[in-house]
């Protein structure tokens, strides 16, 4: 019984404290600044500016006073609560013409038994936003990006500013944030909502070209050959990329729209790639045609050292009357001699009767051969005119992969009582060591009599244009003998083959 006693005294004392006498009221005031715009409405809560809901009011409240009601169109909307008995207004006003002006807002309040009378004073300015200022004119490229940043007039000025562009296809904008999308011009308007507006004329340009380069810078071509060149643009986002293409002279070197060259005539032109764009940008190859005369070695494959033979095919357009070029051969390779003195090349087909042929040796591994005719008849391809050289690989080489080069040509044509100088290009062939069979001298991949004949001609200092020197030494002991020839028949027999035979082979090479 105490402690219910003591509960309620203690429940009674804290009433107390919080609210000193029941249904006693009590008021306050609230004031609150407002900057708004001419025309731009705005809403007042009063119930919230004063921290209370529509559960607490006591009932309708429809007054308020305005110290110059023309200043403003003013409507209000009735909030109620959740039991649907008590309600208070909120105001949406807009302003007519700018000054301070005060609202006054009586509301009354119930909360735990106490009354509140709250008056909640506003205190309105309301400014005439009269001018936007913003940049008149933007010049751009495609891709950049740039914020417009407006000024208000009044600076103190409240408003909503809407944006748009003309044309989205040069320019769009979010919030004063313009992006370039497009060449072209387009206008930029930025509205308040009061009507007051500002705009700025956007002309988006086209992102030049700044560098061009071509995939050569020079070319030899002979006539009637094609060279496609390609051309790189920079900067990777380059506007148009177009290119045109031209050449300087057509009589030597056409060109198309692709960037495909061909070669018409002897002589030298640039080919030049132009940026379409208009930034001015070029570049530029030249082009060196020569007629379509060459010399081409023929690749020399299982060559397995020793002497060989190389090929070298004439294809000659015009009225060929001689030629000369350079022999580059690998290390360990030379052009063969007869009798340590002269270097094995003859001509072939009808040039053998009607031209000449000298050679000699220019460095190491560097040979020159001359052709010059006779008669001043011309060297004519389609009578198998060329020339063949002997070569010489050492025992030492690798077997392997090796490049042949026949540069520095020169060669001499008839153009009607004239005589001409064309220099037809470098060429160049493979010469593939392989490893030779032993016994196999003359590299055909067998054993035969041949092989035979090949060394003992050999050693009747006739040596044929073919001939393996590592492989004929059968036994190995440094030099090629009878007694190697008499072992090829032995492999060809599959037997050793008596005196009688060794003889008859010294016989040949040692006649009596």
């Amino acid at each position: 019984m105490k402690k219910l006693v003591f509960n309620v005294l203690l429940t009674c004392l804290t009433s107390f404290i919080a609210y000193p006498a029941l249904s006693q009221s009590t008021s306050q005031t609230i004031t609150k600044d407002i900057t708004a715009t001419k025309g731009v409405s705005f809403v007042l809560d009063p119930a919230a500016d004063a921290g209370y809901t529509a559960s607490n009011l006591s009932g309708n409240h429809t007054t308020y006073n305005i110290s110059d009601a023309s200043a403003f169109i003013i409507t209000t909307t009735t909030v109620y609560n959740s039991s649907g008995k008590s309600s208070y207004l909120k105001y949406t006003l807009t302003g007519q013409k700018a000054g301070t002006y005060t609202l006054t807002v009586p509301i009354t309040f119930y909360k735990n038994s106490w009354t509140i009378y709250c008056t909640v004073i506003y205190s309105i300015t309301i400014v005439d936003l009269s001018n936007i200022t913003m940049i008149s004119s933007l010049q751009m490229k495609v891709g950049d990006s740039f914020t417009i940043t407006p000024s208000l007039t009044p600076t103190d000025a409240v408003n909503s500013l809407s944006w748009t562009s003309l044309n989205t296809n040069v320019a769009t904008i979010s919030n004063g944030f313009v992006s370039a999308v497009g060449t072209g011009e387009t206008i930029i308007i930025c509205i308040a909502d009061n009507g007051v507006s500002a705009q700025c004329v956007v002309t988006v340009n086209p992102v030049l070209v700044t560098n061009l380069s071509l995939s050569q810078t020079e070319a030899e071509m002979t006539v009637g050959e094609n060279l496609q060149l390609t051309a790189a643009v920079l900067p990777e986002n380059a506007t148009n990329k177009a290119i045109t293409w031209s050449s300087t002279n057509e009589t030597v070197a056409v060109v198309d729209e692709s960037g495909m060259v061909t070669a018409v005539g002897s002589g030298t032109c640039q080919i030049k790639a132009t940026a379409a764009d208009g930034s001015g940008k070029t570049a530029s190859c030249l082009v060196t045609v020569e007629k379509n005369n060459k010399l081409t070695l023929t690749d020399m494959a299982g060559c397995s050292g020793g002497r060989g033979t190389m090929r070298v095919v004439l294809t000659d357009e015009e009225t060929v009357l001689g030629f000369q070029f350079d022999l580059q051969l690998p290390e360990g390779v030379t052009v063969a001699t007869d009798d340590g003195t002269t270097l094995l090349a003859s001509l072939t087909g009808n040039a053998a009767s009607t031209h000449t042929i000298r050679a000699s040796m220019i460095s190491e591994s560097l040979y020159r051969f001359v052709v010059t005719s006779m008669s001043g008849k011309p060297i004519s391809s389609s009578g198998g005119d060329g020339m063949s050289i002997s070569i010489d690989v050492a025992d030492d080489v690798a077997v392997g992969t090796y490049t042949v080069t026949i540069k520095d040509i020169e060669m001499t044509i008839k153009n009607g009582s004239d005589y001409e100088d064309v220099h037809p290009r470098d060429n160049t062939a493979t010469l593939t060591i392989t490893e030779a069979l032993l016994g196999d001298v003359n590299g055909d991949t067998r054993i035969s009599v041949t092989d035979v004949i090949s060394i003992v001609g050999y050693l009747m200092e006739n040596e044929p244009s073919k001939f393996i020197r590592k492989v004929a030494d059968i036994n190995h002991d440094g030099s090629i003998s009878i007694t190697d020839a008499v072992l090829v028949i032995d492999m060809i027999l599959g037997s050793e083959s008596s005196a009688e035979i060794k003889q008859e082979i010294l016989n040949m090479v040692e006649p009596q």
